[in-house]
């Protein structure tokens, strides 16, 4: 058990000094705005790759043309009127329900952005969103 053991130990150490490690950037929960929504989602970082997840509690009210965007605007200060001036379109909505996992572009810099929407870009609509 003692080589076992040791052996583990080696892994994860060899996995961490190659860069193979997760780490959580930031979380939060979706609050409504203008439809119901409810869940939370991480925005995660493994070995260099940034992903949004959003959970298996996820749920949303159905609607057409969702989409999720990365606002310069705190999510109070967001409307169905602005909340795509300045934003960044991440990408469509996969499901109303459940877990989804999104890529994140590597030059998306987070630093200048406040929340995360998800939004009806046909009908001008912020279903809700969450601040990062």
């Amino acid at each position: 058990m003692k080589n076992v053991a040791r052996l583990l130990f080696l892994l994860s150490a060899l996995a961490l000094s190659s860069g193979a490690y997760s780490e959580t950037i930031a979380s939060g929960k979706f609050s409504e705005k203008e439809k119901s929504i409810s869940g939370s989602w991480t925005i995660e970082s493994e070995n260099g790759l940034r992903t949004l997840k959003i959970s298996e509690n996820f749920k949303a009210k159905k609607g057409p043309d969702l989409k999720i965007f990365f606002s310069p605007k705190s999510f109070k200060d967001t409307s169905g009127k602005n909340a795509t001036h300045g934003s960044i379109l991440l990408a469509e909505l996969k499901n109303p329900k459940g877990g989804q996992t999104y890529s994140l572009p590597s030059d998306l810099d987070l630093t200048d952005l406040k929340s995360l929407l998800v939004y009806c870009e046909k009908f001008a609509v912020l279903w809700g969103g969450s601040d990062l």
